[in-house]
C-alpha cells in the first residue's frame, strides 16, 4: 500500500508554501498552546474548562460516544503524564473496550493520537486532514481490533518517519521561515509547525 512519501509531500507543500501557511487558522496555534501548556498545570479529570476546549479542538464531541468514554478518556490522559514512552496501542485498546451508545466497541485511534499530541507534539496528529495529506487508506472495511490497529500503526509510523525526514531537509527551510514570519510571537517546535502545515495541505487538497 503506497502512501505519500516525504518527497511527495515536500513537492506538494513547497508548490505554493506561502498560501498553505497563510491559510492556517491562528486559532489552531492558540488553542494547541493552551492545551499543551495547561496540561502541565492541571489535573485533567477535574478540569471541566480544559476538557471542554479539548473536546471542541480535537473533535471528541461525538454523538455515538458515551459520558463513560469521555470520563475514561481524560483519566487515561492524566495517567500518561507519568509515562516516559506512552503506548498508543494500549491507549487505543482501553478506549476500544468502552462500548458506544449502541453497545458496540469503537476504534478511536485518532483520538488516542490527539491525546498524545496534546501532551507532546513529537506524536503526530491523525485527523481527517492528515489522512488526506498522506493519502492513507481507510480501516473501515477491516474487521476486529488487531487488523485495524496494524493498519493504523503502519500509517502512524509512516507519518512519524516522514516528519523526521522533512524536518532535516534543507529544502523545507523557506516554508519554515515563512511560518515564523507569519506567526512571530509563537514558540512552537519544528515538528508542530510541520504538523500544522501538513494538516492545512490536506485541508486544501481536492
Amino acid at each position: 500500500m503506497k502512501y505519500r512519501t516525504a518527497s511527495d509531500l515536500k513537492d506538494l507543500l513547497l508548490e505554493d508554501f506561502e498560501s498553505v501557511v497563510n491559510k492556517i487558522p491562528q486559532e489552531k496555534l492558540d488553542v494547541y498552546l493552551y492545551l499543551h501548556r495547561e496540561f502541565q498545570n492541571t489535573y485533567v479529570p477535574d478540569d471541566s474548562l480544559y476538557q471542554f476546549i479539548f473536546r471542541y479542538f480535537f473533535r471528541l464531541d461525538n454523538p455515538s460516544l458515551t459520558n463513560e468514554f469521555e470520563t475514561s478518556y481524560f483519566k487515561l490522559m492524566e495517567e500518561q503524564r507519568k509515562e516516559e514512552r506512552p503506548n498508543i496501542v494500549q491507549i487505543t485498546k482501553s478506549l476500544y473496550e468502552i462500548k458506544n451508545h449502541k453497545g458496540n466497541p469503537t476504534m478511536q485511534f485518532p483520538l488516542a493520537a490527539s491525546m498524545l499530541h496534546a501532551i507532546n507534539p513529537e506524536f503526530p496528529t491523525y485527523d481527517s486532514d492528515i489522512v488526506k495529506a498522506f493519502d492513507f487508506s481507510s480501516t473501515y472495511h477491516l474487521s476486529g481490533f488487531e487488523k485495524k490497529m496494524k493498519r493504523y500503526m503502519k500509517q502512524y509510523q509512516h507519518a512519524y518517519r516522514t516528519y523526521t525526514e522533512l524536518i532535516d531537509d534543507e529544502a523545507m527551510e523557506p516554508m519554515f521561515k515563512h511560518f515564523d514570519e507569519r506567526f512571530r510571537d509563537y514558540n512552537l517546535p519544528k515538528v508542530k509547525k510541520l504538523d500544522l502545515m501538513t494538516a492545512q495541505l490536506g485541508n486544501i487538497i481536492q
